[in-house]
Order: C-alpha cells, then sequence, then structure tokens
C-alpha cells in the first residue's frame, strides 16, 4: 500500500508504504536533495504519528527518495530561513522540534534507511531515529557555518551522539564525515552497498518485529527518560519501570513461552 501526502494541496513530498507491520514514510523531493520546507515537515509529522497510532504497524522506517541524498536539511529557498521576526518564518523554524519531538513520542521502534547524503537538519533527522542502516557512500555533516548559519536545533543531538568536543569540531569545521567514521563514532548501526541497503534495512526490521511490542515500547520510552538523568534518579526510574513491565501480559507470555520452549504469541499488553 503506497499514499502519498499533499500538505496543503501542493505537490507531493512525503509517501507513505506499508508492506506487513513495517511502515516506510519517504521524503519524496530527490530533486531537491530531500530538503525540508513547511510543508514536507508537517507532512512527516502527521505520516509518523498516523503510523505509530496503527495497530497493524510494528516498524517505522525513514529514508528518502533517490540515491543522493537521505535530507540535506532545511530548504533555503523556503520560509525556514529569512526575517527572524515573520510569525511564518519563526513557525517553520520551529516544525523541525516538533519533528525531533514527534519521534521522541514514537511508541514503535524507528529505523533510519540512510540512502545518502545527511546534512545540516538532515542529520538531525537521521540522530532523531533509533537504529541507521547507511550506504557506503552516503556523507554525515553540519555544513551551515559555510552559508553563515549554526545547526542550533539539532546541536542538542550532536552533543548527545558525539560528546561535546566531537561535536563541536563537526559544527565549527562544516566537514562532512564518511559513513565508515559515523559508524566507528556509533552514530551508525550498519554501513552497507547501495545494492545491500533494502535487504539490510528488512533484516533489521524483521528482527524488531520479532519482539515483544508492548517491551519495546516501555523500553524505548525508559531508554529516552533516562538517558537525560543524573545515575541515582536513573536507576530509581528504571526500577519503577521494570516494576511495571514484570506485570505486563506480554512479559508473563515471554516467559512462559521460555519455559514451555514454544514461540511467544504477543498481545501488547
Amino acid at each position: 500500500m503506497v499514499r502519498s501526502r499533499r500538505p496543503g494541496g501542493g505537490a507531493v513530498s512525503v509517501k507513505v508504504d506499508r508492506v506487513g507491520a513495517v511502515t516506510t514514510v519517504m521524503i519524496d523531493r530527490a530533486e531537491a536533495r530531500n530538503a525540508l520546507d513547511a510543508d514536507t515537515l508537517d507532512g512527516l509529522i502527521a505520516a509518523l504519528q498516523e503510523a505509530d497510532a496503527d495497530p497493524e504497524v510494528r516498524v517505522l522506517v525513514l529514508t528518502g527518495a533517490g540515491e543522493k541524498a537521505f535530507c540535506a536539511g532545511a530548504d533555503l529557498r523556503s520560509g525556514l530561513t529569512g526575517d527572524p521576526s515573520a510569525l511564518d518564518g519563526h513557525e517553520a523554524r520551529g516544525l523541525l522540534r516538533k519533528l525531533f519531538a514527534t519521534t521522541e513520542s514514537l511508541s514503535k521502534p524507528l529505523i533510519g534507511r540512510v540512502n545518502g547524503h545527511a546534512l545540516a537538519g538532515g542529520l538531525g533527522v537521521a540522530l532523531a531515529c533509533d537504529l541507521l542502516v547507511a550506504v557506503e557512500d552516503a556523507t554525515f555533516g553540519t555544513p551551515e557555518v559555510h552559508v553563515g548559519l549554526w545547526p542550533h536545533v539539532i546541536s542538542a543531538l550532536l552533543v548527545q551522539h558525539l560528546g561535546p568536543k566531537r561535536a563541536l569540531e563537526w559544527m565549527m569545521t562544516g566537514r562532512r564525515f564518511p559513513a565508515a567514521e559515523a559508524e566507528q563514532l556509533g552514530l551508525v548501526n550498519r554501513v552497507v552497498p547501495r545494492d545491500e541497503l533494502d535487504a539490510a534495512v528488512a533484516d533489521l526490521a524483521a528482527e524488531l518485529v520479532r519482539g515483544a511490542p508492548l517491551a519495546l515500547a516501555l523500553g524505548r520510552r525508559s531508554y529516552l527518560e533516562a538517558r537525560a538523568m543524573e545515575p541515582r534518579a536513573a536507576m530509581a526510574y528504571l526500577h519503577g519501570m521494570l516494576d511495571l513491565q514484570v506485570q505486563t501480559e506480554d512479559a508473563a507470555e515471554g516467559i512462559a513461552a521460555f519455559l514451555e520452549r514454544r514461540e511467544p504469541t504477543w498481545r501488547g499488553r
């Protein structure tokens, strides 16, 4: 099933394709290197929220159209830049933050299928995914400094994933880094040849589909919440989450299936 979104009645900018329990959301602006304008951001947010609410969907995949770019960041021809006092421009720039809030609030795993360069805000979109599979010739970076800008919104994600010194190097130099280096730094889970990308994403999605959906939802939530806490508070919070987890039907089913040497039947409760 393939559906297209036309935010505001304009050209198609986001496509949604569900196959079985996996929904793929695609930024469909290959001619613009999948750059983000307000309509595209609106479409991405709506598509992710809709897929997350679908009980038949277990895993989400986010990607870009074509082979050149996963996402080139903000469309510099759109209202995402310009007069900072203009209300429409301010609201448009806030949509990227809203997209990140949406990805964080998801109850299902989100795989980033990095089919090409992930630059500027596009790098932020990639980092907002739970897991990343990238093609060998993809590059990652924050080149904003070369056009008189700074990656303000995504800098929080960069520091979180890279640490302060490495994040500053990326932002201050604006250099591009190859997928192999991104993998070494822990930004990317798997780097594969282009002709193996779809198979690698499908294999990873299949692994996630086999897991207990409620365990993945609660585990993802506890991970995201705890990483912002100091260790003692995190331990207390995670203890409470464990107490909640062991009371679920899926936990009882999983343990019973293990002891009885059979495949579990997950009910998501």
